[in-house]
């Protein structure tokens, strides 16, 4: 039998065209000398504060486009008993989902000191593209996926297509990171007949493997994105984070798109 450990996965695809152009209906607005700004302090660096402070700029990019944004939050809640009682673990991931692209033309990184506090600027001139609305028949659904698993156990789940066949791929964060476990080299890319369920692993010889990357701790949150697209849409970026991710899957048309997300905890 074949194992795929996830934790140490890893998937570049080398076909082309990872975006699709713009499509009819899609508005593009420029805006100018948007700001944003982050704290420096002893928790952050400069450079990640103004990393920080350019998301903060983008967000208000499009705000400046009036197009709207929604918080995406996914939470991992377990609770444990130590001894002396119960402690809750929170595990919070949040990003910001967007209805728009936002693409950089100029940005400038400055400082400012505001009540003694120093802060990080990101003045940027961007375009800002807009898109069609979501297909509200165009769903993913994942069933069984637990939201506490013991270390060693497999993850499997059921997941079904509404509205439209599709392709999908399932993308797994843990604090280090994040890779790709469908499609893979031991699974290939498919197309899925909509209203039929598929359990995954497809392949009955390979098993997803919950394991800790640092056993010294009790627990660890992992987070898990799956996005179904009416396209075959490949996703082709080398280094696989939250923000590339993010990116891929909202240059992709959102009529064309439907995202499920979960957070789960290995114990």
């Amino acid at each position: 039998m074949y194992y795929l450990r996830l934790l140490f996965l890893t998937l570049v695809l080398s076909s082309t065209g990872i975006f699709p152009e713009a499509r009819a209906g899609d508005r593009t607005h420029r805006v100018r000398d948007i700001v944003g700004r982050c704290e420096i302090s002893r928790h952050i660096t400069q450079e990640e504060a103004e990393q920080k402070a350019l998301q903060a700029a983008k967000t208000e990019a499009l705000r400046s486009a009036g197009i709207p944004e929604r918080l995406w939050t996914v939470t991992g809640l377990i609770s444990e008993d130590d001894g002396s009682g119960f402690n809750q673990v929170l595990s919070r991931m949040t990003t910001l989902q967007m209805d728009g692209l936002v693409s950089v033309r100029r940005v400038e990184y400055s400082e400012e000191t505001e009540n003694g506090r120093r802060y990080a600027v990101a003045t940027i001139d961007a375009d800002v593209r807009s898109g069609k609305e979501p297909d509200p028949t165009f769903i993913l659904d994942i069933d069984g996926v637990d939201g506490i698993y013991s270390e060693g156990s497999a993850l499997g789940f059921k997941a079904t297509i509404y509205g439209h066949d599709a392709y999908l791929h399932i993308f797994w964060f843990d604090r280090n990171g994040g890779s790709v476990i469908f499609p893979s080299s031991y699974e290939k890319k498919r197309i899925f007949i909509k209203e039929n369920g598929y359990v995954f692993p497809l392949d009955d010889r390979i098993q997803y493997l919950m394991e800790r990357i640092d056993r010294t701790r009790e627990f660890e949150t992992i987070n898990l994105i799956a996005v179904a697209t009416k396209r075959d849409i490949p996703f082709l970026e080398d280094e696989i984070t939250f923000e590339s991710v993010l990116e891929w899957i909202f240059n992709i048309p959102a009529d064309e798109r439907t995202v499920w997300r979960e957070a789960v905890v290995i114990q």
